[in-house]
């Protein structure tokens, strides 16, 4: 199973954004980006099934919560910017 990773603002964005989520029946939790994917040095994240990811970035859109970025995980861990 691929994940895909939505960015958020703060730790609190991320964990609102994963309560919406769960609420509309998808699988979220939050992950720590890793630093050099982010443009402050810390940064946290939305990890949803990666075919879930345009769902997912709709549903945090209308509720507010805009995706910064989106990226992918691979299987081996790393993080790459999605395609």
């Amino acid at each position: 199973m691929a994940n895909a990773l939505i960015a958020c603002r703060s730790i609190t964005y991320a964990q609102r954004a994963m309560r919406v989520l769960n609420n509309a029946g998808l699988r979220a939790s939050i992950r720590r980006l890793p630093v050099d994917l982010t443009d402050s040095g810390c940064g946290h994240a939305v990890r949803v099934e990666q075919k879930h990811l345009d769902r997912s970035v709709a549903l945090m859109k209308s509720a507010g919560f805009a995706a910064r970025y989106t990226f992918c995980e691979k299987a081996n861990g790393d993080v790459i910017p999605c395609p």
